[in-house]
């Protein structure tokens, strides 16, 4: 800033650079279970063959959380790529859907780059920019009762007359200050819209990832098994609450649901408007597919390997829902 700038200069200097921090790219964190490649080295193996299957380079690190799901995120100023596992979802998986799993990650991850990160920051962006311009409603309240006091005050004194001014004139800005908000949130809708139905296309891209690495069969049934989502979250809950061991409650509850109930929620997918493209459309291209076959093998010993090295983070993770659940 200039060493000869008069004060409004300075204030808009200062101002410019309170919104340059609060607009920032916050780029994202490591997520808090994340697995040592060298305690880890058979499941690390497993994904990197994966990725090489798939085409995708290889990720920079795994971690696993609580979550019904799994995805790939970018962490850090570098951007590394981190595969998140979702340990209840792994738990009630067999290993073909294990693998289709893998596979499906990381054939979605290809379409999420750069221009992915951009579209995010721009987003939020958007978001923060409609809350900064929006107009309080407690604030304009308070500055009507006190444009009121002041108006009908005959006593008022020169001070008073100031701030009826200044409360007149915050008053009219708040109507414009309200069409630059909705005006960033309409913005932030149509950019959200866009960037789902381009999210399509990877999706699909991922289910034939899934297929070629564990089968059509395989990528079907991982599918139908993310639409248990809300049974197996009630089942964990309620498995954290007790004293034996969670993860057997979990996959029983899982696997106890019925058909009928199978299909109820597959009939409810196809009206959930989640910016993806419906299960039965995704079920239909995968049955298209016809890939009979798995480009991936994994033998007994490895499957074994894998539930060893998982164990300490399974450990802290039941640790931390059973600490949940009592609180």
């Amino acid at each position: 800033m200039a060493a000869g700038a008069n004060w409004p200069q300075r204030l808009a200097g200062g101002l410019a650079l309170v919104l340059a921090l609060v607009l920032r790219p916050r780029p994202g964190t490591m997520p808090k279970h994340a697995l040592n490649r060298s305690a880890t080295p058979v499941l690390h193996a497993l994904v990197d063959r994966v990725a090489a299957v798939t085409g995708i380079r290889r990720v920079d690190a795994i971690a696993v959380d609580q979550g019904y799901g799994s995805r790939c995120v970018r962490v850090g100023l570098r951007r590394r790529r981190v595969l998140v596992l979702g340990l209840p979802l792994w738990e009630v998986l067999t290993g073909d859907q294990r693998l289709a799993l893998l596979g499906h990650d990381l054939g979605r991850s290809a379409g999420t780059g750069l221009s992915t990160a951009w579209i995010e920051t721009a987003l939020d962006g958007l978001s923060t920019w409609a809350d900064v311009v929006r107009s309080s409603p407690e604030a304009d309240k308070a500055r009507m009762e006190s444009l009121d006091s002041h108006l009908f005050d005959a006593g008022a004194t020169a001070m008073g007359r100031q701030n009826s001014t200044a409360n007149m004139g915050a008053a009219l800005a708040a109507p414009l200050q309200d069409a630059l908000a909705q005006g960033a949130l309409l913005l932030h809708r149509l950019l959200n819209r866009l960037s789902e139905q381009s999210g399509g296309l990877t999706e699909y891209r991922a289910d034939e990832a899934a297929a070629r690495t564990a089968s059509s069969d395989s990528a079907e049934q991982l599918l139908r098994a993310l639409l248990l989502r809300e049974t197996a979250l009630a089942a964990l809950a309620r498995a954290a609450r007790g004293t034996t061991d969670i993860w057997p409650q979990l996959r029983d509850a899982v696997t106890s649901v019925p058909d009928t109930e199978r299909e109820r929620r597959l009939r409810v997918s196809r009206r959930r408007d989640s910016g993806t493209p419906p299960v039965p459309l995704r079920l239909r291209h995968i049955r298209a597919l016809n890939m009979e076959r798995a480009a991936v093998d994994v033998s007994d010993e490895e499957t074994r390997a894998i539930e060893a090295e998982l164990e300490p983070t399974r450990a802290l993770i039941t640790a931390e829902l059973r600490n949940a659940a009592n609180c």
